[in-house]
C-alpha cells in the first residue's frame, strides 16, 4: 500500500507544482485509476504532516532550480536503471524527498546487491524511507491510516 501512496503523492505534488490548490485536485481521477479512499487519505495525511515541517517548506515545488544538483556515481548508475534515476530526480524536484532522503534511498539501493533496479523497486525503497517514522515531521502524527480510516 505504501508504494501506491507514493504514486498518489507524486500526482498531488505534480498538480501543486502547477499552482493548483489541493482542494481543486480532481480525486475522481485517482479513484478511476484504482486507488482506494484509504490510500488517498494516507497521501493527504502525509502532505499535511510534512507541510507543517520546515523540510517541505524549503523544497516547495517551483523552487527546483535553486542550488546544486547531485550527480549519480557510476556505481549508482549500475545499480539503478535509467528510469529509476529519473524517478529519483523527479521525486526530489517535486519536493517529496530531500537530499538526506535521496542518500538513504541510494544507500539502500546500493546495499541491495542488485543491478538495474526498476522504478517500482525504487518506489518501494522510497516508501519505506517516507513512512519509516525516522523523518522529522511537524506534528508527529499518524502517517499511515488503517484500511477504513479517512481524513476529512
Amino acid at each position: 500500500m505504501k508504494d501506491r501512496v507514493v504514486e498518489i503523492l507524486v500526482y498531488l505534488m505534480s498538480e501543486m507544482q502547477d499552482n493548483k490548490p489541493l482542494h481543486e485536485v480532481d480525486l475522481s481521477l485517482l479513484r478511476d485509476r484504482g486507488y482506494t479512499t484509504s490510500e488517498i487519505s494516507a497521501a493527504f495525511s502525509w502532505l499535511y504532516e510534512n507541510s507543517r515541517s520546515e523540510r517541505l517548506e524549503a523544497s516547495r515545488p517551483g523552487r527546483a532550480g535553486a542550488g546544486s544538483r547531485r550527480m549519480f556515481h557510476e556505481a549508482e548508475k549500475n545499480v539503478l536503471s535509467t528510469a529509476a534515476q529519473g524517478y529519483l530526480i523527479q521525486l526530489h524536484e517535486l519536493g517529496l524527498i530531500d537530499e538526506r532522503d535521496t542518500e538513504i534511498v541510494l544507500e539502500r539501493a546500493m546495499s541491495s546487491g542488485y543491478a538495474g533496479l526498476t522504478v517500482q523497486e525504487v518506489r518501494d525503497i522510497v516508501a519505506t524511507v517516507l513512512f519509516s517514522g525516522e523523518r522529522p515531521a511537524g506534528g508527529g502524527g499518524q502517517s499511515m491510516l488503517n484500511n477504513e480510516d479517512t481524513i476529512h
